[in-house]
C-alpha cells in the first residue's frame, strides 16, 4: 500500500496565509520592480503635476503621515497600546504593536537595503531611486492592522472602516503627489497583511476581530481613494491611482476577515481595472493631439551652439539678466514654466530682462526634448516649444507628437525628424553642462538674476520681480 505524506503541522497551518502573502509580495517585486516592462508600465502612470492633486495644493489639509510621518507613526504605536492595556489585554497590546513597528521596520530596511530598483525600464534619473515598499502606506497600513486587531468587538468595525478608508486615501495619495508607484504601494500593505496574519494566528480565536461586509469596505475604500487621487487638472491620470487605492484596502480587508474568494474576485478585478486605466491613460499620451498656445516670440540674442554659451533672449541693454539652468527629465522646470512662463514673456517684451536659457545635457528619458528645444530656439520657435512641452508635459511626447509640434509652430518642415535622427546638438548641449560645474547647481530648474542664485521658494513672479528690483 502507497504510504501517506504526513499531514502537515500545526504551525505550517497556521502560517499558511502569511506565507501565500509572502509569495504574493516577491511576486510583486520580481515583476514590477526588475522587469523592463514592469518599470515602464509603472513609470508612464507618474505624470502630471503634484501641485494640481487636491492633496497636494498648498491649501488642502494634508493627513497624517503625508505630513508628519515619524510622529504618525509613534503616536499611533502608543494609542494601540493604551487601547489593549485599558482592556486588559497584554497579549492583545503587544500583538497590536507588533504589527506596526514589524511592518515599518521590515519596510525600511526592504526599501533601503535589500530590495534595489535595477536601471533596465529607460526611466529619467529621478525615478531609478528605490521606493519599493512605499514608508508612508507601511505606515498607515501596518497602525490600521495593529487598531483593527486590538479594538473591542463594539467598535471594530467602526475602527476598521475609518482605518480602511485611511487606507485607501493614503495609497492613492502617494501615487498622485508622484512620490511613489502602485507596485510600492500595494507592496506595503501585503507586509501589513503578512504581520497581521502572523499575530492574529498566534492569538487566541476569541481575540481576532468579527467581519465587516464586503460591499461597506468597497464604498469606504472608494471615497477615500478618490480623495487621495482628486485631481484639479490632468484627471484621467487619477483613475488608476484611485483603483490601486481600494485595491490596498480590499488586501487588508480580506487578510483581516479571511473572505477568500469574494476579497479575490475583487481584488482581480480591480487590478485589472486598474491595468486597463493605465494602459488607456498610457495610449491617451501618446496619441493625443498636440496643442501650441499663441504667445510672443522675443528677440533672440545668442542663439544656440556657441560652446558653453547658452541661449539668450531679450534685448540689449536691459535692466536685468535671468539666467536658467534647466533639464527636461523632470516636472520641476514644468512647474516653472507654468508659473513663471508669463512672466518671463512680459519681461521680455517691456525690456526689463534678458533670459538665458542652459540647457543641460539630459541623464534621463528624453534628452530628444534638449536638442528640439535647440532646433526652435535657433528658427525663432523657442518659447514657443517651452510652452508647448511644459504646458502638456504628462504628454508622452513621441517621435511623431514631437514632429507634428515642430509643424504646429512654424518650424521649416523636416528640421525636428532630421534632429531626431542626428542629434546635432549633443557636443553643444555637453559643452553647457560643463560650463554648469561652476556653479551650484542643487535641483532644476536654478535660476540666477543680475548672477545671484534665488532659494526655491523666490522662485515666482514675485520673488523674480523682487530680485531685479
Amino acid at each position: 500500500m502507497r504510504a501517506q505524506p504526513p499531514p502537515l503541522t500545526k504551525y505550517t497551518t497556521m502560517m499558511r496565509v502569511p506565507i501565500v502573502l509572502a509569495f504574493a509580495f516577491v511576486a510583486l517585486y520580481v515583476v514590477a520592480v526588475c522587469t523592463p516592462f514592469g518599470q515602464r508600465f509603472e513609470n508612464s502612470m507618474l505624470k502630471g503635476y503634484s501641485s494640481d492633486t487636491w492633496i497636494g495644493n498648498q491649501y488642502s489639509i494634508r493627513p497624517p503621515p503625508i505630513l508628519g510621518e515619524e510622529a504618525t507613526f509613534f503616536v499611533g504605536v502608543v494609542l494601540i497600546a493604551l487601547a489593549a492595556v485599558a482592556r486588559r489585554r497584554r497579549w492583545v497590546a503587544a500583538a497590536g504593536v507588533f504589527v506596526p513597528v514589524a511592518t515599518a521596520a521590515s519596510a525600511f530596511i526592504l526599501n533601503r537595503y535589500v530590495l534595489p530598483r535595477p536601471a533596465i525600464g529607460g526611466a529619467g534619473v529621478e525615478l531609478t531611486e528605490s521606493s519599493f515598499p512605499s514608508g508612508h502606506v507601511a505606515i498607515t497600513a501596518g497602525l490600521v492592522a495593529g487598531a483593527i486587531l486590538v479594538a473591542g468587538p463594539l467598535v471594530r468595525r467602526y475602527v476598521a472602516a475609518v482605518g480602511l478608508l485611511w487606507l485607501a486615501l493614503i495609497a492613492a495619495a502617494v501615487q498622485n503627489l508622484g512620490w511613489h508607484r502602485a507596485s510600492d504601494a500595494i507592496g506595503a500593505t501585503l507586509l501589513a497583511c503578512i504581520w497581521y496574519a502572523v499575530a492574529a494566528r498566534l492569538l487566541p480565536p476569541a481575540t481576532q476581530p468579527a467581519r465587516l461586509g464586503l460591499a461597506p469596505v468597497v464604498v469606504i475604500a472608494a471615497v477615500g481613494a478618490i480623495l487621495g487621487a482628486g485631481r484639479y487638472g490632468y484627471t484621467l491620470e487619477g483613475i488608476p491611482f484611485a483603483l490601486i487605492g481600494v485595491t490596498c484596502a480590499v488586501l487588508l480587508w480580506f487578510t483581516v476577515a479571511q473572505h477568500t474568494r469574494a476579497a479575490g474576485i475583487v481584488i482581480a478585478v480591480t487590478l485589472v481595472l486598474a491595468l486597463v486605466a493605465g494602459g488607456g491613460v498610457n495610449y491617451w499620451r501618446e496619441h493625443s493631439p498636440v496643442r501650441v498656445d499663441a504667445g510672443p516670440e522675443p528677440t533672440l540674442i545668442t542663439g544656440p551652439g556657441t560652446a558653453g554659451k547658452g541661449i539668450t533672449y531679450g534685448r540689449p541693454g536691459a535692466k536685468a539678466t535671468i539666467d536658467i539652468w534647466m533639464t527636461f527629465d523632470g516636472l520641476g522646470q514644468a512647474d516653472f514654466e507654468k508659473a513663471n512662463g508669463a512672466t518671463l514673456d512680459t519681461l521680455l517684451q517691456d525690456g526689463t530682462a534678458a533670459v538665458t536659457y542652459w540647457p543641460l545635457d539630459s541623464s534621463g528619458g528624453r534628452p530628444q526634448l534638449s536638442n528640439l528645444f535647440a532646433v526652435a530656439a535657433a528658427n525663432g520657435k523657442g518659447r514657443g516649444y517651452l510652452r508647448a512641452i511644459y504646458g502638456d508635459f504628462a504628454k508622452a511626447w513621441t517621435d511623431d507628437q514631437l514632429i507634428e509640434l515642430g509643424d504646429k509652430l512654424g518650424v521649416p518642415e523636416g528640421k525636428f525628424a532630421a534632429e531626431l535622427k542626428s542629434k546635432s546638438y549633443t557636443g553643444w548641449l555637453a559643452t553647457v553642462t560643463e560650463a554648469s560645474m561652476q556653479f551650484p547647481l542643487h535641483n532644476t530648474p536654478s535660476v540666477f538674476v543680475n548672477g545671484n542664485q534665488l532659494m526655491t521658494a523666490s522662485v515666482t513672479p514675485a520673488g523674480l520681480k523682487a530680485a531685479i528690483g
